[in-house]
């Protein structure tokens, strides 16, 4: 795979940010993440063969910008103790660890087929650099009993319901940031789920620039307050809700 892949990419589809982008990754890690995505898509059922063409544009880079913005943002600094839930191979989280300054890393997913793989790339140093701000946890995020100053996640339960189930794991005044398309959630859902939940809309961030690949926007919850008394729920009465369509 040609060098600087991504580089040149990012350049192509983001002229109006890529000067900002550039300062910011380690674009050698970047393609050293596609490559491995690529190569083992087929063992880890990453993507579907559809989608295996795009792994470049509709994964990484827009996984890119999420993470380029919470540090622009403020939100992620070397010091943040950051935890991605429901990574699978490492989306957006391990694009985190692709910054220059990048912050310390815990993966989470309670399937392990997935994140294995790229645990044992890193543990090979075929992704060199990154064995010494990472950590993988096989296990549900309700299981975790650690907290951290910010958690994301892409894609994992429908939004708001996602708040309820990461809302141990974030520290008081930490932060949950989840990378949203587009707003097909009810609004009075989302009011309930995190008053019950302990957070607040701190502010939204419109991702324009990936219209390409669609609508994108990123909500930071502030976490104000623990949950309330019998939350979070189990995981199988939140599941259970958010199939019905937003309660």
């Amino acid at each position: 795979m040609a060098e600087n892949l991504a580089r040149e990419k990012v350049s192509s589809l983001l002229p109006q940010i890529f000067e900002s982008l550039d300062a910011q990754f380690d674009w050698k890690k970047v393609d050293l993440y596609h490559e491995f995505l690529i190569r083992e898509n087929e063992k880890g059922g990453f993507f579907s063969k559809n989608d295996s063409a795009l792994i470049l544009d509709r994964h990484i880079i827009d996984c890119l910008v999420f993470v380029f913005k919470l540090k622009e943002s403020g939100f992620v600094s070397r010091e943040t103790n950051l935890a991605d839930v429901g990574t699978g191979p490492g989306l957006p989280g391990f694009l985190f660890l692709c910054l220059k300054e990048s912050p310390k890393l815990t993966l989470i997913d309670s399937q392990k087929r997935k994140l294995f793989l790229l645990e044992e790339e890193i543990g090979k140093g075929n992704l060199s650099g990154a064995n010494d701000r990472i950590s993988f946890e096989y296990m549900r995020a309700e299981e975790e009993k650690r907290k951290f100053d910010l958690v994301t996640s892409r894609a994992v339960v429908p939004y708001p319901f996602m708040v309820e189930v990461v809302s141990n794991l974030v520290k008081k005044n930490g932060y949950f940031c989840p990378f949203l398309g587009q707003r097909n959630f009810d609004e009075k859902v989302e009011t309930k789920v995190l008053k019950y939940s302990g957070f607040r809309i701190k502010k939204e961030i419109e991702l324009r620039e990936l219209e390409f690949v669609g609508k994108r926007h990123i909500k930071i919850l502030q976490k104000d307050s623990e949950p309330s008394p019998g939350y979070p729920r189990l995981w199988k009465d939140i599941s259970k809700e958010s199939k019905e369509g937003n309660g």
